[in-house]
């Protein structure tokens, strides 16, 4: 059940990541204000959470800037950040609102 719910974040993300794409500020601030409004972050998390996110996100960019023609190592090296993201986020938020955030991604997920 875990490792459902961990691909679906990285999938919600990565989709947000993907309509986003080219702007990482716009990424990030536009996720860490989903997560603050959703987890009442406080300002600190949120801040951290930023700053986690705008990392994220312009990794992302350079992976797909980097790997332009291979399907296969973008899809790889995005899992991977997008891992990486989660477990740092994770240490900031704790293990409680990081599962109510992946249960509010899939009821997002599920009424699309």
């Amino acid at each position: 059940m875990k490792k459902i719910l961990c691909m679906l974040l990285v999938i919600c993300v990565s989709f947000s990541a993907m309509a986003q794409k080219g702007n990482p500020e716009k990424s990030a601030k536009n996720n860490t204000e989903k997560m603050t409004t959703e987890l009442s972050l406080t300002k600190e998390e949120s801040a951290k959470v930023y700053d986690i996110m705008l990392a994220k996100f312009t990794r992302n960019v350079e992976i797909k800037e980097k790997n332009s023609g291979d399907k296969a190592v973008i899809k790889k090296a995005l899992g991977q950040s997008n891992k990486t993201a989660q477990k740092e986020i994770t240490a900031v938020i704790g293990e409680d609102k990081m599962a109510q955030w992946k249960a509010y991604l899939a009821a997002k997920k599920k009424k699309k």
